[in-house]
């Protein structure tokens, strides 16, 4: 019986058309996404190493389909499909003849499940398949590696296949037990719940293993399993089906099957009679309601009020819409997506994080933003079910031609369910807005604004306006309520997803689009986007009235199915006021459309990516001969900044003095400003003091090459004048401004004229200069490139300059410039200011404005100063604290501060990070205004204090010393920065505190690796890779303070800074630092600096085994630790290298608040001569863990096995298979119990 069954299910599901158009729309998704992924469109190319078709590369695309929306659509389908395998025969009414042949049990469950979950699998085999053919195109390049089959067949077995036998029992156990696919759909929610849970906990590193485990897609296993893989081994290595990634597979497999193994054990013939219900239903008081109108007339109750005025139909209407509303909110669905939703959004309010798992203080503004990210989810999926059932609600409980045949308008019918489910979307708001003040209020913050929830609301509706719209308008139209789902949600998942890969971003056919769009901020509100948005959200609710109208031409009324039957039918009924209504949401649309055209395509104009790319391949061809002709040096800027936050506006008048310091004559200047693509620049003047002879001028790159009449002599200067005016113009395709803004103005002098052909303006990506023939181009040039050096690392047309400004701005703002505030006055509703530096300064300054308040401190001669926004004063004790802190160890470590004043000046959350230039730092509300500080639980790392002392520091490291425009320049800067603020931190929150930071640095080294297009560097050859010269920084330069000693570590960068300072060209490099820490480190550490500056360098370091025992007062422990060491290129390839290392062993007691990671019992350093040694120590008190390594001071892929508990035996360690070092190791007895 069950071949018979399954056979007969199996080629059912294949004639259906639904089966075969998902299959299509998975295989026509795949074929782009090859297609697109290897080169075959004409896209902006990047650089990678990446394979295409590598196992690893195959198993994120499939896990990739799986996360966020993709659960909605696969939902929607693996319901349609295995959901409903046996809950069909109850909707067609077929149980009660089917349940009487002679069928088994066996044959019937486990026939329908099988066939229905092969019918799955075709269908979603199809993405597979897509993207095998149209990766083909890539043969031949270095894109795709070579074919194997077995790379695309695993991830499809461990993921695809096992995730819709995971989903597809799920479901079909919940549906066959409740005859409904509500349930269904409600799990369908808990598994998103599930996905953006696993997303919010992977904010703290810690909670790694809990979001993998509980992430029912296997998403977060895989990504935590190889996180670290070098993009050598992510080309080469085949996915394992082992660690997390296994216990994640097997304890999803384990419920599935657990579901499918109770359902089977309970499933009966007759449970059909009395299916399973979560809810008890209300017994019908219809005769209730008939007896109690007992007491009236019968003329009372047969009197009827005729009314057919249009009152009458407008309070119909509103009646209908609190019917449909009600029959929305009181099912049991809403209530329980209402409560889910709740839930979700309490526990991922605990996750608002910043950098370094940093809480978020819960401002209004962050819970609002919160709310609404989360309720798009929730509402999406809502409006999707909803739209479906309200609109197949009277057809499936037959009483379609009851209400078919009433006197109320097809246009009532239909708007009322519109409004029904707007009234839903409303509810839900204000549900949430409830939670969020709730949340508030538990965390303590008591500063609640209710029409920030409200602005967010209004802001957010009509997006919602436009989905429920076009989701009627579908099921209105398609005659298949789970084909409906499949449509609805089509555009706003996997259009998406295509135009991001074919690079196709309009506002004019981006569904529902919200066109550029900007961060809400504490400082600025939504930003100047409002008019732009308003444009065009009318637009899209135009178009989406206009589909209802449509779909009024067709509304179901009746039995006919077919829409011509339909439109003839509701013709009659389409009255002339519904023809110029239809006529009016046309022109409108028209000309809503037209309008933003205007905007995004003539006032400015969108360039593709592809477009950008010719245009530099252009500059490069058309001008790379200027490189060669010598410029002057700007040594002097002298400005007036106007800046008009109301319009996004600004203008300079300004004047460099441009000094020739070459040893020759220049009779050419090369002048580089703003380009003018979208017009917005007014150009006064450009021009030189000696006006020459103009030989070209391309306003549209900015460039001008002007022929001097008088050739500049050694040593002489000339001055360059320039002015104009930058005015924005309407608004645009997705872009808006952030430098200038109703307040919070932050702009550099990048948007200022600048000398000389602009290298930086050519095309970076190898891969996309390969395209255009052109010759590869090194990210950097070498370190001891001597030509590159006459450049610093900031600035390729000047040194040091003087600089004074004057800025004015809007009344009551406040404009800040680098320097010392001189003048101050006000005229004709603007406010002037005169600010002027009393040292020479690299070339690098900005400009701000907002309505600041000031909070003012001192450090000895040192003005403090803090301007930010009025009602974040959340943390400027900690910044001023951790400025004097920063000062004060600076000063006496490494020189004086060369400064009068340190000014911090807030700037909006369009950007989430500070900016050091002298004297002044601009930073983000984001990561330091807005930021929870717990100072008396040091494990918790206080990021606006750390981010205020790296930011002080570059007053020396990177304004004092300036590396050269060569490799390794940021290690200079960054780096050195970087070590500075974890000395400030240290001696603020104590070296135990330090391991949270460092974790997380490290973690950040090694996913930055993973993820590396070109080649990885040594530290000294850096090339301004973040993940290099910040995380792998900071862990270096601690271990090497641990190495060395702090003071003498010190010493030696004090010496450095001194003999680097304020240098002119050329430039200093890594080299000569390496060179001089070379020369001050001892012949025994002599290997630290090759194996952390000059190489890449990972450990193995791990536990092997471990034991304790009392003896008298004491505590013997004995310990065997192993340590194997890495050599690594560029691409990740490794090489062990015999191992001969100081490394720390540790022994640790009990943990507290004093000792969060355990209190020191032994830690010292020991020679690590022999792959694995055996040491015995004595200790006074009863020991928890032991371990080398403890607080990961070496770059180390595993720390996990640092580290282990007396409680169990370790787990064996994986080392290279070509070890052949082995050997029984050293014992070692020391004796530290004194």
């Amino acid at each position: 019986m069950f071949k018979e069954l399954f056979s007969f299910e199996l080629r059912n599901g294949f004639k259906k058309w639904s089966t075969q158009i998902y299959f299509l729309v998975f295989l026509t998704l795949g074929v782009l996404v090859g297609l697109g992924t290897t080169g075959a469109f004409d896209t902006s190319t990047s650089d990678s190493i990446l394979t295409k078709n590598s196992s690893l590369a195959i198993a994120r695309l499939i896990v990739g389909m799986s996360g966020n929306f993709m659960v909605l659509i696969n939902g929607v389908m693996m319901i349609s499909i295995m959901a409903t395998a046996i809950q069909k025969d109850y909707a067609y009414n077929f149980h009660g003849l089917l349940y009487t042949t002679p069928i088994t049990k066996n044959g019937y469950f486990f026939g329908r499940f099988s066939a229905n979950f092969l019918l799955s699998i075709y269908v979603f085999s199809g993405m597979l398949i897509g993207y095998f053919f149209g990766s083909l195109y890539g043969l031949g390049t270095p894109q795709l590696g070579p074919v194997n089959i077995f790379n695309y067949l695993w991830p499809f077995l461990i993921f695809t296949v096992v995730n819709t036998l995971i989903i597809g029992s799920i479901f079909f156990a919940l549906t066959t037990f409740t005859r409904s696919t509500l349930s269904s759909y409600l799990f369908c929610i808990i598994l998103l719940l599930l996905s953006i849970l696993s997303d919010s906990i992977l904010s703290d590193i810690q909670n790694k293993d809990l979001a993998s485990l509980i992430d029912p897609f296997g998403n977060f296993a895989l990504r935590q399993t190889t996180e670290y893989w070098t993009p050598f081994e992510q080309n080469k290595n085949t996915v394992p089906l082992s660690g997390v990634l296994l216990w994640n597979r097997l304890l999803w497999l384990g419920i599935a099957i657990s579901c499918i193994g109770f359902t089977y054990f309970k499933f009966d013939f007759n449970q059909f009679l009395q299916p399973f219900s979560l809810f008890k239903k209300k017994k019908s008081n219809l005769e209730e309601n008939i007896y109690s109108n007992s007491g009236k007339s019968l003329q009372e109750i047969l009197t009827v009020q005729k009314d057919f005025g249009w009152i009458a139909k407008l309070k119909e209407l509103f009646y209908l819409s609190f019917f449909e509303v009600k029959r929305i909110v009181y099912t049991p669905f809403f209530g329980i997506i209402g409560f889910i939703f709740g839930v979700l959004l309490i526990v991922i309010s605990n996750f608002i994080k910043s950098m370094y798992d940093a809480e978020a203080i819960p401002v209004t503004f962050l819970l609002a933003e919160l709310s609404e990210e989360g309720l798009s989810f929730f509402l999406l999926l809502l409006i999707v079910f909803f739209s479906g059932n309200i609109v197949w609600r009277e057809r499936e409980n037959k009483i379609d031609e009851l209400i078919g045949v009433s006197t109320v308008s097809n246009f009532n019918l239909m708007f009322s369910k519109f409004l029904g489910m707007v009234w839903m979307v409303i509810i839900m708001q204000v549900f949430s807005n409830l939670i969020c003040i709730g949340i508030q209020f538990y965390k303590g913050f008591y500063d609640i604004e209710p029409l920030t929830y409200l602005k967010f609301n209004l802001y957010n509706l009509p997006y919602y306006l436009v989905l429920i719209g076009f989701s009627l308008f579908v099921q209105l139209i398609v005659n298949n309520k789970y084909f409906g789902f499949f449509l609805t949600i089509f555009p706003v998942v996997f259009l998406p997803i295509l135009y991001n890969y074919l690079e196709m971003d309009g506002i004019l056919y981006s569904f529902n689009s919200s066109g550029p769009q900007l961060p809400y901020s504490g400082m600025n509100g939504f930003g100047q986007v409002l008019y732009s948005y308003f444009i065009v959200k009318s637009y899209w609710i135009m178009m989406m009235l206009l589909f209802l109208f449509v779909a009024l031409l067709v509304f179901p009324r009746g039995k006919e199915k077919g829409l011509s039957k339909k439109y003839l039918l509701s013709k009659t009924s389409f009255q002339l006021k519904h023809k110029m209504l239809m006529f009016l949401f046309l022109f409108s649309t028209v000309g809503l459309g037209a309008y933003i055209y205007y905007n995004t395509k003539i006032l400015n104009k969108a360039y593709t990516e592809v477009e950008m790319e010719k245009m530099r391949v252009d500059y490069e061809k058309k001008y790379k001969y200027l490189e060669k002709i010598s410029q002057p040096r700007i040594v002097s800027s002298d400005l007036k900044i106007d800046i008009f936050p109301k319009t996004s506006g600004w203008n300079v008048d300004g004047m460099y003095y441009l000094k020739n310091k070459q040893q020759k004559p220049i009779d050419s200047i090369i002048i580089r400003y703003p380009n003018n693509l979208n017009g917005h620049f007014s150009y006064k003047k450009i021009q030189l003091s000696d006006s020459g002879k103009e030989i070209f001028n391309d306003e549209k790159v900015g460039l001008k090459l002007i022929k001097l009449n008088t050739p500049l002599q050694p040593g002489d200067s000339v001055a360059f004048n320039f002015q104009y005016e930058f005015a924005p113009k309407g608004f645009s395709n997705s872009d808006t401004e952030t430098e200038v803004v109703g307040n919070g103005t932050f702009f550099n002098s990048h948007n200022l004229p600048g000398l000389g052909y602009d290298s930086d303006t050519e095309l970076s990506e190898n891969e996309a200069r390969k395209k255009y023939g052109l010759k590869s181009k090194p990210r950097l040039a070498k370190v001891n490139d001597q030509k590159a050096r006459m450049n610093n690392f900031i600035s390729n047309d000047a040194d040091w300059i003087r600089f004074n400004t004057q800025i004015s701005t809007d009344d009551p703002q406040i404009a800040i410039a680098p320097g010392y505030l001189e003048k101050e006055w006000k005229a004709k509703g603007r406010r002037y200011f005169t600010y002027k530096m009393d040292a020479p300064i690299l070339n690098f300054y900005a400009f701000l404005s907002a309505d600041y308040q000031v909070k003012k401190s001192k450090w000895n001669n040192v003005n403090i100063e803090i301007y930010y926004q009025k009602g974040h004063e959340y943390n400027l004790d900690r910044m001023i604290s951790s400025i004097k802190n920063s000062l004060s160890y600076y000063t006496k470590n490494f020189g004086p501060y060369q400064h009068k004043q340190v000014r911090i000046i807030e700037f909006p959350r369009y950007a989430s990070f500070a900016q050091s230039f002298p004297n002044t730092i601009p930073y983000s509300e984001e990561i330091g205004f807005l930021t929870k500080v717990e100072p008396n639980k040091p494990e918790k790392i206080d990021l606006p204090f750390y981010v205020t002392a790296h930011e002080v520091a570059h007053q020396w490291w990177g304004h004092q010393v300036a590396g050269g425009n060569v490799q390794g320049s940021a290690m200079m800067s960054e780096t050195f920065s970087q070590y500075s603020a974890l000395m400030v931190m240290e001696h603020e929150y104590g070296s135990q505190a330090m391991k949270k930071f460092l974790s997380y640095e490290l973690d950040k080294y090694l996913k930055g690796r993973s993820q590396e297009s070109k080649n990885e560097m040594p530290l000294m050859l850096v090339e301004n890779q973040n993940y290099i010269h910040y995380n792998k920084g900071s862990v270096v330069m601690y271990a090497l303070k641990d190495y060395l000693g702090e003071a003498k570590l010190n010493s030696i960068l004090k010496k450095y800074l001194n003999q680097t300072k304020f240098q002119e060209p050329p430039y200093t490099n890594s080299v000569e630092f390496v060179n001089l820490l070379k020369k001050e480190t001892p012949d025994s550490l002599q290997y630290m600096i090759k194996d952390m500056f000059e190489n890449i360098t990972l450990y193995e370091n791990y536990v092997k085994d471990l034991s304790y025992k009392k003896i008298g007062a004491k505590y013997e422990v004995k310990l065997t630790v192993g340590s194997a060491k890495y050599r690594v290129d560029g691409k990740g390839k490794s090489k062990k290298t015999p191992v001969a290392d100081y490394i720390d062993i540790a022994v640790l007691g009990s943990k507290s608040k004093q000792f969060p990671e355990g209190k020191e019992l032994i830690l010292k350093k020991v020679k690590m001569d022999k792959p694995e040694k055996t040491f015995t120590f004595f200790v006074n008190e009863e020991p928890m863990e032991a371990g080398i390594d403890p607080y990961a001071k070496l770059i180390d892929r595993n720390v996990k096995n640092n580290i282990h508990d007396f409680k169990s035996q370790p787990a064996k360690v994986n080392l290279d298979a070509n070890d052949k070092s082995g050997g029984a190791g050293m014992q070692v007895t020391v004796n530290t119990g004194d």
